[in-house]
């Protein structure tokens, strides 16, 4: 099949996995949520509804959708998030139950998978350009208190990553309260953009320098690396923020970046070859998602500690390098449809496989996060269409503005 064709195969089955994966019953309190995986569909992951909000617009553009039901929705979706799912200054709970908005259990309050949710609250607003969109969306970005989350060490000013208030609750080690802090560069990038507008210039500014950059190598050019090497960190902000036209205050192409983490987690399943049957040219992608033995976070060099993986290669990671590297991963994308057809189904390609354990593995779950990181990634590629909206969105343009993003020239807009 022409890989153009293919491409929109798998953009029409990821919005179909997101219209029978998300809750649209009307009367349901959990209207508009997504699940977190089609193995526990019982569970919503807030962050999904973040790519959900961005599958709609996709949808409505490529006429998958009338407008008037992504519309529809969206606001739905939006209401569901102000005034029922459960929340903790602002912060939403990670999961909940799909049927009631509440809590799941007792998981955190998570700021990287609020920050998730809100990207796509900020895409249907500026794309819809619908009053009632723009005063919800605007009423919960508003909501959240990035404040609260400020604090100072090493010298550094940081966000803490969670909050649980709940003695054995999930990421909970000793006592209830605050969990880790955002020290590293990984996926959280849209957590600076969106506090920039809700804090004091300089501290939004200090925020954004106050993770470490720390810095490995590939074929000699430098890479600013997540810990353990784990490709999705390299794409979870970049699925919505268009990096290939602005470097940061410090003049870091974060676009480049990825592309160069993409090269490098590639080269280093090729260089495994020999002791993984799934690794090759053509068939690569270590990141976090479905896994023989459930989910599993592998990853590449450089990194800060020996990786780990297990010769699980994940599909819509790999799938994600479009934008990056399109000639690498056309050939994979093309190699896994023409040799492994276990590896696609009603909603396009399954989240990962494994050809190294006995007998081979294929996933049959799909992820909310990954098959909505693979789907962005697509559009992008196609048309650049998320990227448009939620970068010149009001929002992160006085975001980007306020951190000292410089925009250049030559990047598609010319």
């Amino acid at each position: 099949m022409e890989l153009r064709s293919l491409l929109h195969r798998e953009l029409q089955g990821s919005i179909d996995f997101f219209l029978d994966f998300t809750n649209l019953d009307p009367h349901s309190p959990g209207f508009g949520l997504t699940v977190d995986a089609t193995k526990k569909p019982q569970i919503a992951s807030i962050a999904s509804v973040g790519f959900s909000l961005s599958a709609w617009v996709i949808a409505s553009e490529r006429g998958l959708l009338p407008k008037s039901r992504a519309l529809e929705i969206t606001r739905g979706t939006l209401h569901t998030l102000l005034h029922r799912a459960s929340h903790h200054r602002g912060f939403f709970a990670h999961y909940l139950d799909m049927k009631s908005a509440q809590r799941w259990r007792k998981c955190e309050y998570s700021t990287i998978d609020t920050s998730l949710c809100l990207n796509g609250v900020i895409t249907a607003a500026a794309y819809f350009q619908d009053d009632q969109v723009r005063e919800m969306a605007q009423t919960l970005l508003e909501r959240v208190d990035w404040a609260w989350l400020v604090f100072e060490n090493e010298d550094q000013t940081r966000f803490r990553m969670a909050y649980n208030p709940d003695k054995g609750g999930d990421y909970v080690e000793s006592e209830p309260g605050f969990i880790g802090q955002w020290d590293m560069a990984a996926e959280q990038k849209m957590m600076y953009l969106q506090a920039a507008e809700h804090l004091d210039p300089s501290v939004a500014r200090r925020l954004y320098q106050g993770f470490r950059r720390d810095t490995g190598y590939f074929e000699g050019q430098p890479i600013i690396i997540n810990p353990g090497g784990n490709l999705f960190a390299y794409q979870f902000s970049e699925a919505w923020l268009d990096t290939a036209k602005y470097l940061d205050p410090d003049g870091i192409d974060w676009f480049n970046n990825t592309r160069l983490a993409a090269l490098a987690n590639r080269a280093f399943c090729i260089e495994q070859a020999q002791s993984f049957k799934t690794y090759h040219a053509e068939s690569w992608g270590l990141s976090a998602g479905d896994h023989p033995r459930g989910y599993e976070v592998a990853g590449s060099p450089p990194s800060l500690h020996p990786p780990y993986h297990t010769g699980t290669v994940s599909i819509y990671s790999a799938l994600s390098c479009l934008p990056f590297i399109p000639d690498e991963t056309s050939a994979m994308i093309a190699y896994l449809y023409r040799e492994h057809p276990q590896t696609w189904g009603k909603y396009g390609f399954f989240d990962a496989y494994n050809l190294a354990v006995e007998p081979p593995w294929y996933s049959s779950a799909l992820y909310g996060i990954d098959k909505g990181c693979s789907l962005l990634m697509i559009e992008n590629s196609l048309s650049g269409l998320i990227w448009d909206t939620y970068t010149n969105s009001p929002t992160i343009q006085k975001a980007l503005m306020t951190l000292g993003f410089k925009k250049r020239s030559g990047k598609r807009d010319e």
